[in-house]
């Protein structure tokens, strides 16, 4: 899977918003489109600056970021996908 794969949503549990995230878009730039606040700064998944909190669901992790086990806890919103519906603490 890509960065540009299926289409997923993401309910955001601070701001109680659902997102949909569009084939061809990323998780960070559906969320900065809804009017979350996100910091971010290199969009390649190696930085961890806009990783957030994952409290359910599937994730295709795409970054260099993260450790093994951090992947069960959280996520880069700039490569890596949700699959199907996921919750973040955003």
């Amino acid at each position: 899977m890509s960065l540009f794969g299926e289409p997923f949503t993401a309910k955001c549990l601070k701001s109680q918003k659902t997102v949909e995230v569009e084939e061809g878009q990323s998780l960070l730039q559906a969320l900065l489109d809804a009017g979350i606040d996100m910091d971010y700064s290199c969009e390649g998944g190696v930085c961890g600056t806009c990783v957030v909190p994952l409290v359910s669901g599937e994730v295709d992790h795409q970054d260099e970021f993260l450790m093994d086990d951090e992947h069960e806890t959280h996520m880069t919103t700039c490569v890596s996908r949700g699959i199907g519906e996921i919750e973040i603490d955003v």
